[in-house]
């Protein structure tokens, strides 16, 4: 437990006292909280570049855990259900670019050993640990009435404990299959395409 002997410990989350599936620590600030979610599924990892499904560049990757475990995903994103029966999912994401313009730092990827990771590597289904920030938030109006507030769940880190490498068919991720026939058509009729 070095690395954490700079942050002061929440006991508040029974899971970390009973099952030790998560590990959380308050920053100096206590605004800000870091957490290890353990023992997860990794799905749909998207750390390599940037992706912008709704216009704002974020990288991404989906956790998924058994059911029992839904109260402890709660607090981090909205957990809907998994992709395997009897399970539960929920999408974690960090912003690419930071509220000034600047880039903001990649998602730190690692192996069981703490070695870097190329995170095109990650296939479906790997095993691992997550490590994600929590802060709150407030969205104020030009009156300074509070609109809406909330608390914002950033991914961090990803350690993987199990590798199921993910190998794309080439390039382009996507290809054709063989198919026997002709590539031109001797009958002279028109094609029906």
């Amino acid at each position: 437990m070095s690395e954490w002997s700079e942050y002061k410990y929440d006991y508040a989350y029974e899971s970390f006292q009973k099952e030790k599936q998560i590990m959380t620590a308050n920053t100096n600030n206590d605004t800000t909280t870091n957490s290890i979610i353990k023992d997860v599924q990794i799905y749909w990892v998207k750390l390599a570049e940037p992706v912008s499904p709704f216009g704002v560049p974020q990288y991404e990757c989906t956790i998924q855990v058994p059911k029992k475990r839904i109260k402890e995903l709660e607090s981090f994103g909205k957990v809907k259900d998994g992709f395997d029966a009897g399970t539960v999912k929920v999408s974690m994401k960090k912003k690419a670019v930071k509220a000034d313009g600047s880039d903001a730092a990649k998602v730190r990827c690692v192996d069981a050993f703490k070695n870097p990771l190329d995170s095109k590597t990650i296939g479906n289904g790997s095993t691992g640990n997550i490590m994600v920030m929590q802060r709150p938030y407030q969205i104020k109006l030009p009156n300074g009435k509070i609109s809406k507030e909330g608390v914002s769940t950033a991914l961090s880190a990803i350690q993987v404990t199990k590798l199921i490498k993910y190998e794309p068919k080439n390039d382009n991720f996507v290809d054709f299959d063989s198919e026997e026939g002709s590539t031109v058509s001797d009958s002279g009729e028109d094609s029906p395409f």
